[in-house]
């Protein structure tokens, strides 16, 4: 999957299209150089003094096993050090989708929910790892002396409606439509086909096919497989039920957004084979798996 964002890249680093196109057909996507290459070209091409990195690792990450995600983790530390850039990484699991909802309107509805402090139970996650990379990012740009204070500070912005105003603002100085901030529901398109994926067996959510879960909705048009493709903003899937939580035979696992109803019938199978439901409830796994700096 990718979901950078073309012109942006074309400025800053014009040849990372082709060369991502080049893993692409010799299938060394998952080539950690290669992936360091790719990130930090961008990165390092934007004059910055501190860089703070989520490397994700489980089953819906290019690095599926810890240790491979460890190795990048470095990797990518000692290029931007090399570079006089001081990077701190955060390696985070990705066993299940981050919040509540995959595909791109559909993650930025999430988003500005979460600034609202509307944020429902299945959305905390991307919550807190929002809050942890931006606190570690202002401990090293010295504007708190301490990841507590950070934190409070991130929450206050959060809690006075401080941060909402500053992402108004963003949306603003880029030509886009403010408004979106006072009405998020705008982001979901009324008219696209909705299907929910049950369950069929009651018992406790045991594990989540992540990539399934985004091969899916690539599937519909809500990401790449090719560096040449177009995306379909609106297309996503909300998730109803999360590892560790308690489902009913028949009871929704989660919705599908999509534009064509026999499309989203011929997905729904991977969907549901994506959640294995188990007799007992799975320990929690925590988020944040380690930090590395």
């Amino acid at each position: 999957m990718r979901f950078c964002d073309d012109r942006t890249n074309g400025h800053i680093a014009p040849a990372d299209k082709k060369i991502y196109a080049l893993r692409d057909a010799t299938a060394t996507v998952s080539c950690i150089p290669l992936i360091v290459a790719s990130i930090m070209s961008k990165k390092l091409a934007e004059g910055l003094d501190a860089l703070v990195l989520d490397v994700k690792t489980g089953s819906g990450a290019f690095m599926q096993k810890f240790e491979d995600s460890k190795k990048l983790a470095k990797a990518l530390i000692e290029t931007g050090n090399n570079f006089g850039v001081k990077t701190e990484t955060v390696i985070s699991d990705m066993n299940q989708p981050l919040g509540r909802f995959v595909g791109n309107s559909l993650e930025v509805y999430e988003c500005i929910k979460i600034l609202r402090n509307e944020a429902d139970e299945k959305m905390l996650p991307t919550l807190e790892l929002s809050i942890e990379l931006s606190a570690r990012m202002l401990l090293m740009c010295g504007v708190a002396d301490t990841i507590e204070n950070s934190k409070l500070k991130i929450q206050n912005s959060l809690d006075s409606g401080e941060a909402l105003e500053k992402f108004r603002e963003n949306i603003e100085c880029q030509s886009g439509n403010p408004k979106v901030c006072d009405e998020p529901e705008n982001l979901i398109e009324k008219d696209l086909f909705k299907l929910e994926i049950k369950a069929e067996q009651s018992g406790f959510v045991s594990e989540i096919d992540a990539l399934a879960i985004g091969n899916a909705v690539v599937k519909i048009g809500g990401g790449r497989t090719k560096a040449e493709d177009s995306i379909d903003t609106a297309v996503g899937f909300s998730c109803d039920k999360k590892i560790g939580d308690k489902v009913s035979e028949n009871e929704s696992l989660g919705i599908l957004y999509s534009r064509d109803e026999n499309q989203a019938r011929q997905i729904s199978e991977k969907l549901q084979n994506a959640y294995k439901i188990s007799e007992e409830k799975p320990q929690n796994s925590k988020l944040v798996k380690e930090i590395i700096s």
